[in-house]
């Protein structure tokens, strides 16, 4: 972009996002390669090879967990201490989240996430009956939290993802709020191919969030490598934005990217659109435990016009 740099203000690159949500998850503890958290009325103990130090809190509380991960075991790989309801509901302030235990350690809900929730929610404003709905692309976007907020505040959300079962999940998230079944269009597709053809045909939004996985495969096989086709889809979700757009959010994980690196490329396709005003916010995804120690969780960058 050259000088056009100055178009933009900047955050550290070691800016760490920390949230505290009125919600019912926690990180209570963490160490030996294990998070201790509490997920509503459940409390888990998932695996975290980052987590080279030792823990804070007494072993009796991590044996306190209702269910411990244990990927060698060979017929499931959730060690249970208590019995465990095959879903629950975590609240998220007034939204309700389906949580479930899976064969790949999670719970189909990224609590890091709730900092991008509550940013998104600043630069869009209240949508609704009194104004009208903004247009909002999820790309890769999972079960679907981040969609179900959206669409609470009022706002229409496009949501792609590649996988049935997790755009099964996102509509039970749908349903567990009481939304419209008109409040989110469902897309199973390929998120490049999707937004080729979402140009052709002229569409636009208001704000646009992806969370591409580092390896992946399309609903026809096709392969994605974060590094080499973020780029290009990225310069092409910026051509999607209306001339009112109000963000751009781009997450990572389990990736050899950097935030710089993420914010390098966010900055050379805004570029492109150089009426386009707002700031540039790049970093780490945190999560703090209850002794105010911090774990990094992954990468992000955005560019927005509203609150920071």
């Amino acid at each position: 972009m050259g000088a056009g740099r100055d178009r933009y203000q900047y955050l550290l690159a070691m800016l760490l996002e920390t949230y505290a949500p009125p919600w019912d998850f926690s990180l209570l503890d963490t160490g030996n390669g294990y998070r201790l958290e509490q997920w509503g009325k459940v409390r888990l103990a998932r695996p975290d090879p980052q987590i080279i130090w030792g823990p804070s809190l007494p072993e009796t509380e991590w044996a306190a967990a209702d269910a411990r991960f244990e990927g060698k075991r060979e017929k499931y790989p959730w060690k249970t201490n208590n019995k465990i309801p095959a879903s629950w509901t975590v609240n998220f302030g007034s939204t309700k989240l389906r949580a479930r235990l899976t064969p790949f350690k999670h719970t189909g809900i990224f609590a890091e996430q709730a900092t991008n929730w509550d940013w998104m929610a600043k630069q869009l404003g209240t949508g609704g009956a009194s104004k009208k709905p903004l247009q909002i692309l999820n790309l890769f976007g999972y079960t679907g939290a981040a969609t179900v907020i959206l669409a609470k505040a009022g706002h229409f959300v496009t949501h792609v993802d590649a996988s049935r079962p997790a755009i099964t999940w996102a509509k039970e998230n749908q349903k567990l709020n009481g939304l419209s079944e008109k409040s989110i269009r469902w897309i199973l597709d390929d998120a490049a191919k999707f937004v080729a053809r979402e140009i052709k045909r002229g569409k636009q939004y208001d704000g646009i969030l992806m969370d591409p996985p580092a390896f992946g495969h399309s609903p026809t096989g096709k392969t994605w490598k974060f590094n080499k086709d973020l780029p290009p889809l990225l310069a092409n979700c910026v051509k999607l934005l209306t001339p009112a757009a109000k963000f751009m959010l781009i997450n990572g994980y389990a990736t050899n990217s950097s935030a710089i690196s993420l914010n390098n490329i966010l900055e050379d396709s805004m570029g492109s659109r150089p009426e386009l005003h707002g700031n540039i916010e790049y970093g780490e995804l945190c999560l703090q435990q209850k002794n105010q120690r911090l774990i990094s969780t992954g990468i992000f960058s955005r560019w927005g016009t509203g609150h920071k």
